[in-house]
């Protein structure tokens, strides 16, 4: 194999796929990336058995071929060559050249037949999504998806295809808190609905790859695995197993008060309130009480060995006035990602769901459990 490459080019596309290599494993193959230059082409892969990265460009191609280069020091080293054209070509089965300007490095190379081959990219069903949508989708729901090695089910975000509400739900939760996203399909090539438990990594990773706002990604839905296309990248993910909850039971049908209030001034508020809430008993760690009135939400927290906070906000409140105590921590990573200016707080019992909504949208809100205190 040989190819000629600008190193911005280059870099830009091994920094992509080196986010799917694997870093501990009994299979030196999958520490690699592999490289197959074809048709003025040139595709790199990266896979960690569960995640792969596809990424393929145009390059001045001199001879067809493939290489497995170690990840590590591959994407290191092609990351401090200058900004100049290089040329890559394999000196035998075991090693390669990268020559620039008057310069050349030479790296060991593994065996290319021994990388995993992908799963086709095929499956019952596919549709496109917006940019923007999907990007907002995944930065708004994943906040709840949870890290338990031992319950995996909450480490995902079910993808719910509602073909009656031409719609695409996304769901996630880690048992103290649940986000839910609707958002429309540009297109989607099915007949009936489709749901599919889709890891939290794998999602952050796409969110992260996907440049801009502009265009439309391509979700191909198989038994067991995921693809999102976007131009040069596919990035695809096997599915978790096991039953998401039935997330709708725990979604209150009925609140008893309603607080408007200013995004900013209570992301701030809570912010500082959180700060203060530190506690070495992990149960009452980032304890905040939130207390309604008439016309302010009035907010508080305390720690033995720090101090007190006390602040109160206006807000327009309809409904009874209430007291209860959340996690500000789950508070405030939701306030994060509310984009409007003003916030929907619903309750309905100090001891019942909480659920946060952007004011005037409807396709996103985040339900956040109560603690029980004193």
């Amino acid at each position: 194999m040989r190819f000629l490459c600008p190193q911005p080019q280059l870099v830009n596309a091994v920094q992509k796929v080196y986010r799917a290599v694997a870093t501990t494993t009994t299979l030196p193959a999958i520490t690699g990336i592999l490289l197959q230059a074809h048709d003025n082409n040139l595709t790199l892969t990266g896979t960690d058995l569960d995640m792969g990265i596809i990424y393929k460009f145009p390059v001045e191609i001199i001879e067809e071929g493939d290489l497995l280069l170690p990840g590590r020091i591959f994407t290191e080293m092609v990351r401090r060559l200058p900004p100049t054209s290089l040329s890559l070509r394999s000196l035998d089965a075991t090693a390669v050249e990268i020559a620039y300007q008057q310069s050349r490095v030479q790296l060991n190379s593994f065996d290319p037949g021994q990388f995993p081959a992908l799963p086709p990219l095929e499956g019952d069903f596919s549709l496109q999504m917006p940019l923007n949508v999907i990007k907002d989708a995944i930065r708004k729901v994943t906040i709840a998806a949870g890290n338990d090695d031992l319950r995996n089910v909450f480490n995902g975000v079910l993808w719910e295809l509602d073909l009656e509400g031409n719609r695409l739900n996304l769901v996630a939760t880690d048992t103290h808190r649940l986000a839910f996203y609707g958002g429309q399909p540009q297109s989607f090539t099915s007949d009936k609905g489709a749901s599919a438990l889709v890891p939290n990594r794998a999602l952050n990773e796409l969110a992260r790859l996907l440049p801009g706002d502009e265009g439309a990604v391509s979700i191909t839905l198989g038994a067991s695995q995921i693809y999102a296309q976007f131009e040069g990248l596919t990035l695809y993910t096997r599915l978790l197993s096991g039953k998401f909850p039935h997330y709708q039971q725990v979604i209150p049908k009925e609140h008893t008060t309603t607080v408007n209030i200013n995004t900013r001034e209570l992301l701030d508020t809570v912010e500082r309130a959180t700060l203060l809430a530190r506690d070495e008993n992990k149960a009452r760690a980032h304890i905040i009480i939130l207390r309604v009135g008439e016309k302010s939400l009035k907010i508080t927290s305390e720690a033995a060995e720090i101090g007190h906070l006390e602040e109160e906000l206006t807000a327009a409140i309809e409904g009874e006035a209430l007291e209860l105590a959340l996690n500000g921590r789950y508070l405030l990573d939701t306030l994060q990602v509310i984009d409007t200016e003003t916030v929907v707080l619903e309750l309905l019992a100090p001891l019942k769901p909480v659920v946060v909504r952007p004011a005037g949208q409807d396709n996103y809100f985040c339900l956040i459990l109560p603690v029980r205190i004193g």
